[in-house]
C-alpha cells in the first residue's frame, strides 16, 4: 500500500516518494493546466519538507502549458480559496496533505471560484492525465511565474466584518495556539493583533517537523492543555497543517472533541443562517445545535467537495464536518480554521461565557473514531461483507454504511485520503459504544 496513489475528484495524495513524486505532480498539474486552457493559476503549499519540491514541479508544468502562475508560497489552503472567490484566476493548486501524517503529501485542485472540483470537472482532468495529452507551449509562449504575498489585511478585514470584532477586542481573551508547525503559524500574530488577543503560541516553527500528528483532536492536545492551565488562558486551539481544521481546549485545560467545532459555529450564527449542511458521519451534536437556533440541517457525503456543493444546491450558508472543518459561503467556499476560531470567540464575547459554559448544555454523547487498515484490493469485499451483515437494520448508504440504533449510531466507510476504513461510533453510554466497536472489529477481520 506504500506505493499506491490516492485519487479523488479533488486531486491526488500519497506517501512521498513511494506514491507521490515530482513526476506525478507535474503530470497532474499539466493535466489541470490543459483542462483550464488559459489564464493564470494560483498555487500555494504547506510546511511539509516535500511541499516546496512538489510545488515547484507544479509551477513548471503550469508554465510549460503556456499559463501564468501566481505563487503565494506557504499559506493555508483556505487563504487560497478566499483569494480565488473573486474569479480573477482560472484555478488553483494547493500542495498540502492537511491532516495526513508525514511523509504524506497531496496536490489539491481548485476551480476558478476556489471550490474543490465538482464531479463533472475532476474526471475530465483525470482523463487528460491518463491520456497524457498535455498542452505544451512553444518557447516564446511559455507562461510567467510571479511570487506574491497573500493580502492578509484584506482577509482579516473581511473575516472581522462577519462578527462583532469590537466585542472580541473588548473581552481581551488570552489564548493558546498550537498550529503544529504548520502553515497558519506565520499569520497568528496578525490575527491576534486584529482581534485584540493576548496570544501564546506553541509549535510555531514551520521549518521543523510536526511535533505530533497534524490532526486537531483531544488525542493530540496534551501540550495545549498544559499551557492553557499554566498560563491561565481563556481558550486553547489546535490547527492541522494546512489550516482547514480546528479543535479547542477550554479554560480549565480540558480538550474538547473536534466534533464540537462545527456545532459551536452554528450557535454563533444564530439569526444569520436558515440552512446548514453536514455529513452522514458527523455527530448528532450538530443536530442539537441546529435545532437550538432554528436552522434546518441537511446531511450529505463526507468531504469538502460534497459539503460545499450541497450548500450551493440547497442555498445553505454554512457547512462543516465532525473533523473540525467549516465553510461559510458569505465569506469563502473553503474550510477555514480561523473562521471557526473567530466564530467561537464571537460567541464567547456575545454571551459572556467561557467555553466550558457554552459546552455544558449540549447532550452528553460518547464518541469513538477508529481506523482499520484494509488493503485496497480487499476494501470492496470487506464492505460487501459488512453490507450483508447489517442489511436487516435498514442502513443508510449516503456514504459507506450508516446504522441507526435506539441508543447509538455508527458509520463504516472507506477513507478518501488513506487506505483505511474509518469507523465512527456515537452513543448515549460508553458500554454501548464499546460493544459496537467489538462487533465491528470482529466483522472486519480479514
Amino acid at each position: 500500500m506504500e506505493d499506491r496513489l490516492r485519487i479523488s475528484i479533488s486531486g491526488v495524495r500519497g506517501k512521498v516518494p513511494l506514491a507521490l513524486d515530482v513526476e506525478v505532480v507535474s503530470k497532474f498539474a499539466s493535466a489541470f493546466a490543459s483542462y483550464v486552457e488559459q489564464g493564470r493559476i494560483a498555487i500555494c503549499r504547506d510546511t511539509r519538507f516535500s511541499s516546496q519540491m512538489l510545488s515547484m514541479a507544479a509551477v513548471s508544468a503550469i508554465l510549460a502549458a503556456g499559463l501564468d502562475c501566481t505563487n503565494f508560497g506557504q499559506i493555508p489552503i483556505s487563504f487560497l480559496q478566499f483569494f480565488l472567490r473573486s474569479g480573477s484566476h482560472s484555478g488553483g493548486i494547493s500542495v498540502s496533505a492537511g491532516h495526513n501524517p508525514l511523509p504524506w503529501n497531496a496536490a489539491v485542485l481548485l476551480n476558478e471560484t476556489g471550490h474543490y472540483l465538482e464531479a463533472t470537472e475532476g474526471p475530465e482532468v483525470f482523463n487528460i492525465y491518463e491520456a497524457g495529452n498535455f498542452a505544451k507551449a512553444s518557447w516564446q509562449d511559455l507562461g510567467r511565474n510571479k511570487d506574491e504575498d497573500f493580502p492578509v489585511d484584506t482577509y482579516l478585514e473581511t473575516l472581522g466584518g462577519l462578527v462583532e470584532r469590537r466585542n472580541i477586542q473588548a473581552a481581551g481573551f488570552k489564548v493558546v495556539a498550537d498550529p503544529c508547525n504548520g502553515v497558519v503559524s506565520p499569520f497568528l500574530t496578525a490575527y491576534a493583533d486584529h482581534f485584540g488577543l493576548d496570544l501564546v503560541v506553541i509549535n510555531d516553527e514551520p521549518e521543523k517537523p510536526f511535533p505530533h500528528p497534524p490532526e486537531p483532536s483531544p488525542e493530540n492536545a496534551s501540550q495545549t492543555e498544559a499551557v492553557v492551565k499554566a498560563s491561565d488562558a481563556d481558550l486553547g486551539f489546535l490547527f492541522n497543517s494546512d489550516g482547514s481544521r480546528i479543535s479547542f481546549v477550554d479554560e480549565k485545560g480540558k480538550s474538547i472533541s473536534e466534533e464540537f467545532s462545527f456545532p459551536l459555529a452554528l450557535l454563533a450564527l444564530k439569526g444569520k443562517i436558515h440552512k446548514a449542511v453536514t455529513t452522514a458521519a458527523t455527530s448528532q451534536l450538530a443536530d442539537w445545535a441546529a435545532q437550538n437556533i432554528g436552522t434546518k440541517l441537511i446531511r450529505t457525503r463526507v468531504g469538502q467537495s460534497a459539503v460545499v456543493h450541497t450548500m450551493e444546491a440547497e442555498e445553505a450558508e454554512i457547512g462543516g464536518e465532525g473533523s473540525g472543518s467549516m465553510a461559510y459561503l458569505p465569506f469563502s467556499p473553503g474550510y477555514d480554521s480561523l473562521l471557526g476560531l473567530t466564530l467561537v470567540l464571537d460567541l464567547m464575547a456575545a454571551q459572556e461565557k467561557s467555553l466550558s459554559e457554552l459546552i455544558a448544555p449540549f447532550p452528553e454523547l460518547f464518541h469513538r473514531k477508529i481506523k482499520i487498515q484494509v488493503p485496497p484490493a480487499k476494501t470492496y469485499s470487506v464492505m460487501d461483507k459488512l453490507e450483508a451483515a447489517y442489511a436487516s437494520e435498514n442502513p443508510d448508504f449516503t456514504d459507506g454504511i450508516r446504522v441507526q440504533r435506539k441508543n447509538a449510531w455508527f458509520i463504516i466507510r472507506p477513507s478518501t485520503t488513506e487506505f483505511i476504513l474509518r469507523i465512527i461510533i456515537e452513543g448515549r453510554n460508553q458500554d454501548e459504544v464499546d460493544s459496537i466497536e467489538d462487533e465491528i472489529r470482529e466483522r472486519t477481520e480479514l
